[in-house]
């Protein structure tokens, strides 16, 4: 087997794929998707697979990702893991509230305009708090939540005008500030790759259209994550009215309500590898707030029960939690499974 490793312009994914190869002896090559002969070079040896890692920065290398691997995966029918329609959903929260409605999937409701005047209309009359995003972002970057309408007309006019931009510095949201800095005085090369991604976030200038989601109260944000057979879960806990990036969290094990509903999305949609981020409705149910492809994780594992990790798999028609490591290498060395036991059932 010999998989081709698709690097991206910034993000270090391509390193933990590289380390996954490394350790089940699987020959690999790297690949720069963003070069300009890419596609002599996906084309030059017969690859068994692709392996991506989608950027979630710039919007312009996120463009440049999903129209490459549209080629590679879709035209092409070359194996790419994670696919074209999980890439595509990917730090593109604009599509991603298009491709939600279409699919009747629940989601907060979500508006997003194109023109001054429509959303200075639509706000007149439109109840707040409301939530305002950026189109690409992680970790809560780029999130904002209004309750006046003077900061929400006053943002209009900003994101029509010179455009709006995430905020510079670390997420503050994260907290353990000690920690942080410690660690990172111990490795100087972090501090360089810190400060480079500041500039990239705060030089990504969103402009000439807004996005807006109705706020929904919440103490908690449900994260489940799908790799394979492989469910993990947990709840990312609220700070500051918001729990995306806050990395606050409590090691509650889904409901199988809720599994169900992860399982069931996952399946239809053929998604392999999957992080799904939900708020649960007032009177039962679940919105869709987030789907990544690709997702990190700060500690060691995702989910756990009585303080021993693991992870929840199906038996027999029943969720049953394994003890065990499933996350090691920021789960890649997991998904690299997923993705071997796909190429050898089609092989089959």
């Amino acid at each position: 087997m010999k998989l081709g490793i698709l690097k991206n312009e910034f993000d270090e994914g391509h390193f933990n794929w590289r380390k996954a190869c490394e350790k089940n002896n699987i020959e690999f090559k790297i690949i720069d998707l963003t070069s300009n002969n890419w596609l002599e070079e996906v084309e030059s040896e017969n690859f068994d697979g692709f392996l991506a890692c989608p950027p979630g920065r710039e919007a312009l290398y996120k463009k440049l990702y999903d129209e490459r691997i549209y080629i590679l995966n879709k035209t092409l029918k070359k194996f790419v893991y994670p696919n074209y329609d999980e890439i595509s959903l990917h730090e593109n929260k604009k599509y991603l509230s298009y491709w939600l409605k279409a699919n009747k999937i629940p989601q907060p409701k979500t508006f997003v305009f194109y023109s001054l005047n429509n959303a200075v209309g639509f706000f007149k009359n439109k109840k707040l708090p409301i939530v305002a995003k950026m189109n690409i972002g992680a970790s809560g970057k780029g999130v904002k939540i209004f309750k006046e309408k003077t900061d929400v007309l006053n943002y209009l006019k900003e994101a029509f005008s010179t455009g709006i931009r995430q905020s510079w510095g670390p997420n503050i949201l994260m907290g353990d500030y000690k920690n942080r800095i410690i660690s990172l005085l111990k490795n100087p090369k972090r501090i360089i790759r810190k400060l480079t991604i500041y500039k990239k976030n705060y030089l990504e200038t969103q402009k000439g259209f807004v996005i807006f989601q109705d706020f929904v109260k919440h103490d908690y944000e449900w994260r489940v994550v799908k790799i394979g057979d492989s469910f993990f879960g947990h709840k990312k806990v609220k700070t500051y009215d918001k729990a995306s990036g806050t990395k606050g969290i409590i090691y509650d094990l889904p409901p199988d309500d809720l599994l169900d509903f992860v399982d069931h999305l996952c399946s239809k949609f053929n998604f392999n590898c999957m992080a799904v981020d939900l708020f649960e409705k007032p009177f039962g149910g679940y919105y869709v707030n987030e789907l990544q492809c690709i997702f990190g994780h700060v500690q060691d594992h995702i989910c756990e029960s009585n303080n021993n990790p693991g992870r929840i798999i199906k038996r027999n028609g029943q969720w049953i939690f394994e003890e065990g490591i499933f996350n090691e290498n920021l789960s890649y060395d997991l998904r690299l499974l997923n993705l071997v036991n796909i190429l050898k059932s089609k092989q089959v």
